[in-house]
């Protein structure tokens, strides 16, 4: 029997590959948007005339912000599968991950900013495009998103009620029960 139990708590170790991964490909984004930063701002004080319109220099700039936004969604999917499966880490409160839940909620909320920067670099894009079909495109799974996330916490409010009631049920069945022993004496 403990060999299965010791066997189990080794197999957490797996969930490294995923974490190394996704922190290298986080930092390689970083890098590959820190690059694309300064080609973009030499291109915008060293060119000046020849840049072309704003919406070119605003879409480049919603795009080095995407490939940032990327990179730290899969640096915190790293960091939360760390802190759930590994360890706790030193971090502030708003990076600390507790349950799965939490790091579901991180990902939800962080994949609708994602979702949000690309339609504004398709908005200011100069292509032909029909800007109704991609704002429906981009709304639905916002809107299933931003519903998941609702419908979830609502479950853990309830949840955290249950527990509420759950608790204060028990410490008056304990009050009631110690009572009488404490009469007795």
């Amino acid at each position: 029997m403990m060999k299965i139990v010791k066997f189990i708590v080794r197999i957490r170790f797996f969930v490294l590959i995923p974490i190394i991964g996704l922190a290298v490909a986080a930092f390689i984004l970083f890098i590959k948007g820190g690059i694309e930063l300064v080609h973009l701002l030499l291109e915008m004080f060293v060119e000046t005339a020849n840049t072309g319109t704003k919406s070119a220099i605003i879409i480049g700039i919603i795009e080095v912000a995407h490939v940032f936004l990327v990179g730290i969604v899969l640096f915190l999917t790293s960091l939360g599968l760390y802190q759930l499966f590994i360890t706790d880490l030193p971090l502030p409160g708003w990076l600390k991950m507790n349950n799965i839940e939490e790091l579901e909620l991180n990902l939800v909320g962080i994949t609708v900013v994602v979702l949000a920067v690309n339609y504004l670099s398709v908005i200011f894009g100069e292509k032909e495009i029909n800007m109704a079909a991609y704002g429906v495109g981009y709304a639905l799974p916002i809107i299933a998103l931003a519903y998941f996330m609702k419908i979830r916490s609502e479950m853990r409010s309830s949840e955290n009620g249950h527990v509420t009631a759950i608790t204060e049920a028990l410490s008056q069945a304990c009050e009631t029960t110690q009572s009488p022993d404490k009469k007795r004496d």
